[in-house]
């Protein structure tokens, strides 16, 4: 059964993929940021309110910033009775941390803050402060997520029909172009070569659009009729950085 689901799974992802190459922008970034938006909207009708999910949130903090925030333009009331948990759970820990300072040596133990610090994250001071958000339900969803759509974009490249496709739309941006090589070397190296070829399409033509751009704000030719080029440095900013409500 589960495989069953799994085969299902990846026939939407590549339906997905499909639609996403005639759209501007990485197609992969594109495909990840619906189904984001779709957990998104289940939590905030059905999510928040399951025990387990909200225990869970209240253990790991609440959500990273970034979800944090998109979410607070979705569901701000729900996001109230989350935060409003987790700041109570908060509260409570410092207090029974400033009881049993209390009771000690403030010298041994050191500050309070940093003392609550370590045991709030269970990691050690010097740790980057990046990794303090990784149990955010919404970043795992969206890891999962991420490394199956790539790996069924790799799949569907075996086609003559997704490498046109692909070769049509904006490309992928640096980041999935990256982890679908690395994929790719590491399950079948065949599939590096179309990614290649497809992502050096769309690069060069978007580089030639850009330089159309730039060539057009030219006085000596800005008589000229406007085309897509005009919107290329969007496309070029995509490739380079993707999309930064994903990545």
């Amino acid at each position: 059964m589960q495989k069953e689901d799994e085969v299902v799974q990846r026939s939407r992802d590549a339906d997905a993929l499909r639609s996403a190459f005639a759209r501007e922008g990485c197609p992969v970034c594109t495909v990840i940021q619906e189904y984001m938006q779709h957990l998104m909207d289940s939590w905030q009708y059905e999510g928040f309110t399951d025990f387990e999910q909200r225990h869970e949130l209240i253990r790991s903090r609440g959500f990273c910033p970034l979800h944090t925030w998109q979410l607070a333009q979705l569901a701000p009331f729900q996001l109230a009775v989350v935060y409003r948990e987790v700041l109570t759970d908060m509260l409570a820990d410092m207090e029974r941390d400033q009881q049993l300072l209390a009771r000690r040596n403030p010298l041994e133990t050191g500050p309070a803050w940093l003392r609550w610090w370590r045991r709030w994250y269970r990691r050690p001071a010097t740790i980057s402060v990046k990794f303090t958000y990784e149990q955010c339900p919404f970043c795992q969803s969206r890891v999962r997520i991420e490394q199956r759509v790539v790996s069924t974009l790799l799949e569907q490249l075996r086609s003559e029909e997704m490498r046109a496709l692909l070769c049509e739309s904006t490309g992928l941006c640096q980041v999935h172009f990256t982890q679908a090589c690395t994929w790719a070397e590491g399950h079948d190296p065949r599939e590096l070569a179309s990614l290649f070829t497809c992502q050096h399409t769309c690069i060069r033509r978007v580089l030639d659009e850009v330089q159309e751009l730039l060539r057009k704000h030219d006085y000596r030719f800005s008589e000229e009729p406007r085309g897509n080029e005009m919107t290329s440095w969007r496309r070029a900013a995509d490739l380079c950085a993707g999309n930064p409500g994903v990545l």
